[in-house]
């Protein structure tokens, strides 16, 4: 006797609150497909329904997070992947895809259902794109701890049901987001290089501090470390410490009377002149007026 396939599954109707949070849920749910057993289960509503043979095309995004057992994922074009316990994959609106369990292995798939003006800015801006729609997470405890709250917030019926899930959706975005940028394990040349950097620069940023020579002493290419820096931070190493020297700066102007030539000298920038032009770029006013305005805010 083959064990039996189980469901749970909601979906949701959407109120003009909702659309205004940015982010809201179409469907929630998890399911544990049987090995032997056909799929996808019967009982979903038009336009969430699909079979293999035709596929399916969705008018919004899904998150589909695989916590055991195996399968197979395809969307056009032409792009197909193996699904492997711990694989998740986005599904975006108006691309067609299928996917299904090994049918001699099957599989616990949980998934949502989303869309809203902020998922369509992060596809507006390639953020996440359908060229990289297959991720291996490396933070399985938190994905599966994150639906485990999402299912019991929904059994629960809690107020602000949507707020809430739409919550949840953006710590897991966060991380499929975190995994997407993570290099190749063949081409990591250090494990901890760009945390060791990251500290290096907070604890040092005043120093004159080299980026190549830095990465020199990491270990790693400086080719390899900028590129990985960047996608790690959103910055390249050197517009970091820029940053990083500009925020203490800040600080000093509100906080102390220091001069603008100390300050400047404290924080790493060795010409006040460029210091003062820098900031003004960056911030659309110059130090002295940052102090004024702390000082004497409208």
């Amino acid at each position: 006797m083959h064990a039996e396939s189980t469901s749970f599954y909601r979906y949701f109707p959407i109120s003009q609150r909702d659309r205004n949070w940015g982010l809201y849920i179409t469907t929630v749910g998890e399911a544990r497909i049987a090995p032997r057993t056909s799929y996808p289960p019967k009982g979903h509503p038009k336009g969430f329904a699909f079979d293999w043979q035709n596929g399916r095309i969705l008018d919004g995004f899904a998150l589909n997070y695989i916590s055991s057992g195996r399968g197979l994922f395809e969307s056009s074009p032409r792009f197909t992947a193996a699904i492997e316990p711990g694989d998740a994959f986005l599904l975006f609106p108006k691309v067609w895809h299928r996917y299904a369990p090994d049918t001699e292995i099957g599989w616990h798939e949980h998934w949502i259902g989303f869309d809203g003006e902020i998922p369509r800015q992060w596809l507006r801006h390639k953020l996440f794109s359908p060229k990289n729609s297959v991720l291996k997470l490396n933070a399985e405890d938190t994905v599966s701890a994150t639906f485990s709250r999402i299912m019991q917030s929904i059994r629960a019926n809690r107020p602000a049901l949507q707020q809430i899930l739409a919550g949840a959706t953006h710590n897991l975005m966060g991380l499929i987001y975190s995994a997407q940028q993570a290099q190749p394990v063949h081409e990591v040349q250090h494990p901890n290089a760009i945390e060791s950097a990251i500290a290096r620069i907070q604890n040092e940023f005043a120093r004159d501090l080299n980026m190549k020579l830095l990465a020199r002493e990491l270990g790693v290419s400086y080719s390899w470390f900028r590129h990985t820096f960047t996608a790690h931070t959103g910055l390249s190493p050197h517009q970091y410490l820029l940053e990083l020297r500009l925020v203490r700066a800040r600080s000093l102007l509100t906080e102390t009377e220091l001069s603008i030539k100390e300050i400047a000298m404290q924080t790493g920038f060795e010409d006040e002149f460029y210091f003062s032009r820098l900031f003004r770029q960056k911030l659309n006013l110059s130090p002295s007026q940052c102090r004024t305005r702390s000082r004497h805010p409208r």
